[in-house]
């Protein structure tokens, strides 16, 4: 019975953190959509998935309620992350879109117990592992809808033939396949570890990001695999370190040289350029009228929204329908003001601080993956719009790394045997 629990439990964490990634659901409801196509995003009935959604908060709300009294323990080691979820709440009261503010502040703490479950629940070890069976799976289903569906795993409309996989588009299937590459990546460089089997996954993600025609994701990923390396060989003994670090810098200096112009060929070869579409043109217009509300903004997601939301302004001095400001930063400016951006950024910072810290320790590469992983949410960030968006896998893993970079982390009297789970292997560890 103890090992069925186990099965089922597992089974529930990886189902929806496929969903949480926006994969596969998304696609069908829409019939495969894609930019340019005839209708919008907007006529789909996504209900099917708010539905499941629901049902993971409350199963999420019920499992943490079994260890409440560790749970709360923990959470109350996280002050910052627990006032930013209240100023959240609060912003109802001075939001531009008030019921559209309350909808998404629920959807906000829904996600953020199912973080909590999987941050309190799974050590850093079990969380990297079970985000490995996660994505060897999308990857697998990403290259079987490329060639058996590809009406559904290739764009067509305006972004024709470029990959997307199970996504709905490929934007966000460029940027999941990034986060894919760094789980991969943190992996192979975990002690006791087949290196193939990570590799290879860290090559087919590296793949499927060239495939998306995404240029953002390309440079992110490129980025990210330099800073990665550098990060490594920081943390090696200082005798090893510093000569290494003065080689790599003086090839650095040679190599950025030619850096620029080797990623134009390659972002070029997909049909892209380096200017990422002009997203930076729409961040003046946004930053001028957030100004009218800098302190506490106009609430979460109280901006975007429709004709009457403050977001038509800029809208209608953009020329285009923009979703967001194509930055998240902005855009937690412009929903919470100067007093929730400086509360993210302390929780961020502080996170960040813990994680190079941890990762000098016993086991670094497991640290390692939660500097590497906020380092990317700062990329992503530049470009795209992901902090603390409701329903999404990025806050569920900002969620549960701010509960496993806590200090004196202990374990719960509840919690069962680890498991050593990878790439669809469910057997019980040896420690």
């Amino acid at each position: 019975m103890k090992g069925l629990w186990r099965f089922l439990e597992l089974a529930f964490v990886i189902a929806y953190l496929t969903l949480y990634a926006g994969g596969i659901l998304a696609l069908f409801l829409s019939g495969g959509f894609s930019e340019g196509d005839a209708g919008s995003l907007r006529d789909v009935d996504f209900a099917l998935i708010r539905q499941l959604l629901l049902v993971n908060y409350g199963i999420s709300f019920l499992l943490l309620l079994w260890r409440w009294k560790y749970v709360v323990q923990r959470l109350f080691r996280s002050p910052f992350l627990l006032i930013l979820l209240g100023l959240v709440v609060c912003s109802v009261l001075w939001s531009a879109q008030p019921s559209l503010t309350q909808t998404r502040a629920i959807a906000l703490l829904g996600t953020t117990l199912f973080g909590v479950y999987f941050g309190t629940r799974f050590s850093p070890k079990e969380q990297l592992n079970l985000l490995a069976i996660t994505f060897g799976i999308i990857l697998f289903l990403n290259l079987a809808f490329v060639i058996a569906l590809p009406q559904y795993g290739r764009m067509s409309g305006i972004h024709a033939g470029a990959w997307r996989g199970v996504f709905i588009h490929k934007n966000p299937f460029g940027q999941m396949m990034v986060l894919s590459s760094l789980i991969f990546l943190s992996l192979s460089s975990t002690k006791g570890r087949n290196s193939w089997m990570p590799m290879l996954g860290l090559a087919v993600s590296a793949l499927m990001i060239v495939m998306s025609a995404s240029s953002s994701s390309l440079i992110n990923f490129v980025t990210l695999i330099l800073i990665f390396m550098v990060i490594k060989v920081a943390l090696w003994p200082d005798r090893i370190m510093i000569p290494v670090i003065c080689t790599l810098s003086a090839v650095g200096s040679l190599a950025s040289l030619f850096l620029v112009d080797l990623l134009e060929l390659v972002v070029g070869s997909v049909g892209k350029d380096l200017t990422l579409t002009g997203r930076a043109d729409i961040w003046p217009i946004v930053i001028r009228q957030g100004l009218q509300q800098p302190i506490l903004g106009y609430g979460y997601s109280g901006f975007w929204g429709d004709w009457n939301s403050p977001g038509a302004a800029v809208w209608k001095d953009y020329g285009w329908l923009a979703p967001n400001a194509h930055n998240g930063f902005i855009d937690l400016w412009i929903q919470l003001g100067f007093v929730g951006a400086a509360i993210f950024l302390v929780c961020f910072l502080q996170m960040f601080v813990r994680g190079v810290q941890l990762s000098r320790g016993a086991e670094p590469s497991l640290y390692l993956w939660s500097v590497i992983y906020l380092i990317f949410t700062c990329l992503i960030n530049s470009t795209e719009s992901s902090l603390m968006v409701n329903n999404s896998l990025n806050w569920v893993l900002f969620v549960s790394l701010n509960m496993s970079l806590q200090p004196n982390r202990l374990r719960s009297r509840q919690t069962e045997e680890p498991v050593e789970v990878y790439m669809g292997a469910l057997t019980p560890s040896v420690e």
